[in-house]
């Protein structure tokens, strides 16, 4: 006779919960602070008092709509090239998605300001998203570096220290040596590749590790990727010249066209 299975389900509950406790106050004290921080250290840009906001968002909020596309929809579906992870990796990307954002523009302005030695409190406008987002690519590409490899919980510490180190990184490029480019090469794409692949190493047990078939994707995986890859590849003009200035967002967003159909 078979043997029956183990009556268990209040032993797994239990372990759920306990599981997912620590989880859930760790993001409930970091929403707090938040809600804290934003109370107190910022504020809607002067331009909102004036009618300069209706030219303001007309500019810019097509872009950040784009660019809000492709960190949510493009990175999301992107992320699901590995068969066994990639229910999870829609739903961690959304999450870690949303809790850079927000974080990003706190930690960015603080940084700012003291590259800046200027102290005022951060302005909330279109620009300031677009930056937010921005700084959530950077986190969403190291993701892709620890995907299956990293739990929640230590996805949830990584992204508030990687938005330090990406933001000391950028105010140092920015500020100091006056280095930018309209795509965010240096300080998200490559910054994120690095401090991933970094985080991979440390967390993976080199011993251990020999399950390859966890890295094996499917033909419905690489669908989805694919589906992931082609909304970047769509809105990437939007992401390189959302802050481009007059002239050079003409440019960039022509030469983004040109340099992705040739590429493909």
């Amino acid at each position: 006779m078979p043997t029956p299975m183990p009556a268990s389900s209040n032993l797994d509950y239990d372990n759920q919960k306990s599981y997912n406790r620590p989880t859930f106050i760790g993001l409930l004290l970091l929403q707090t602070a938040s809600i804290g921080l934003y109370g107190f250290c910022t504020d809607y840009s002067p331009e909102m008092t004036n009618k300069e906001i209706t030219t303001t968002i007309d500019h810019y909020y097509p872009f950040f709509q784009d660019v809000h596309v492709m960190i949510f929809i493009g990175f999301g579906f992107l992320m699901t090239f590995l068969k066994n992870y990639a229910y999870s990796s829609i739903g961690f990307n959304f999450l870690l998605a949303a809790m850079s954002i927000q974080y990003a523009i706190l930690i960015n302005g603080f940084f700012h300001n003291i590259f800046n030695n200027s102290w005022h409190k951060i302005d909330l406008n279109i620009e300031t998203l677009i930056t937010g987002d921005f700084a959530a690519g950077a986190i969403l590409i190291s993701y892709g570096a620890v995907l299956g490899r990293a739990s929640l919980e230590q996805l949830l510490i990584m992204v508030p220290l990687e938005l330090v180190f990406y933001a000391v990184n950028e105010s140092l490029g920015v500020i100091v040596y006056k280095a930018v480019d309209m795509g965010g090469s240096m300080y998200v794409h490559t910054f994120g590749a690095y401090f991933g692949l970094a985080a991979s190493y440390m967390i993976t047990n080199k011993a251990i590790y020999n399950n390859y078939q966890d890295t094996n994707s499917s033909r419905e995986s690489n669908q989805f990727a694919m589906l992931g890859t082609l909304f970047l590849w769509v809105f990437w003009p939007s992401f390189n010249g959302a802050l481009a200035l007059g002239n050079g967002q003409h440019r960039v967003v022509i030469n983004t066209v040109l340099s992705l159909s040739n590429s493909c």
